[in-house]
């Protein structure tokens, strides 16, 4: 079964993340799926790409329990994370234009997967957040650099640093959405919107992108990227340190066996 569902609607090329037990996060299924679907583009016939999820949420984000699993090995947790990373700037450069049909919640990775979308749509059910402090997390996939150029500074450094969530009619206000529509209506409306820019041009559509998408200095996403890394590197090692105790064997006196060691506070006197 796949974790993310493809379907044509005229000539838009829907992808849908299909994971709704775990808020459809982003697990390394998932960010093959959503590799696929940018592939499609290639397709000329697909003259858009729309993005959504199942159930009651858009995208929880990256899967923590699969990046929690790889701390024990660091280079391939890092190969996880700059694949999300490298979705996402794909997302931004991706040859016909995106919208993100936010059904429900989206958080960390998920805000970012918007974020990287040319045009987002929110159902008035959706819940909209950062939260990457929430998980004791930093963003490696484009919050810090695409968020205060949705909705400025000042609001992009509130919505990092306090994690709090915005609905989607908040979100319609300060610039993160384009619309805030009944859940009835996200499907209907997003198909329309597609309509109507398939129908137009396609090389004029191509060059219009260039201009329409605000541009990012390489500087910022290295920044993000260096903190990021930075952020797990330290939190591997405190992983590691506490995984081996500490030698509490003094030279000239015999080490007891390992079966005899016991958890801090619990030794006899």
């Amino acid at each position: 079964m796949t974790s993310v569902v493809l379907t044509r609607r005229g000539a838009a090329l829907w992808a849908r993340i299909d994971r709704p037990g775990s808020g459809n996060a982003c697990d390394s299924t998932v960010l093959t799926g959503l590799e696929r679907w940018l592939a499609g583009a290639a397709d000329p016939a697909v003259r858009v790409l729309v993005l959504t999820g199942t159930g009651r949420s858009f995208c929880a984000g990256a899967d923590l329990a699969e990046a929690t699993g790889l701390l024990g090995d660091l280079p391939a947790l890092l190969a996880h994370l700059d694949r999300g990373r490298r979705l996402v700037r794909a997302l931004r450069a991706a040859p016909v234009p995106t919208v993100a049909a936010v059904n429900g919640a989206a958080f960390g990775g998920g805000l970012e997967l918007l974020l990287g979308c040319d045009i987002a749509v929110a159902a008035d059910t959706a819940r909209i957040g950062d939260r990457h402090l929430a998980a004791g997390q930093v963003p490696g996939w484009g919050s810090s650099v695409l968020l205060p150029l949705a909705v400025g500074p000042a609001p992009a450094r509130r919505l990092l640093l306090t994690g709090e969530t915005w609905s989607a009619e908040e979100s319609e206000r300060r610039g993160l959405v384009s619309a805030a529509v009944a859940a009835d209506r996200l499907v209907g409306h997003v198909d329309a919107l597609a309509d109507a820019v398939a129908a137009r041009d396609p090389a004029a559509v191509r060059r219009m992108l260039t201009l329409a998408r605000p541009p990012v200095a390489e500087a910022d996403w290295d920044r993000e990227w260096e903190t990021l890394t930075a952020h797990v590197t330290a939190q591997a090692a405190a992983r590691a340190a506490a995984a081996s105790p500490p030698d509490r064997h003094t030279p000239g006196t015999p080490t007891r066996p390992a079966t005899l060691d016991r958890p801090p506070g619990t030794e006899h006197p």
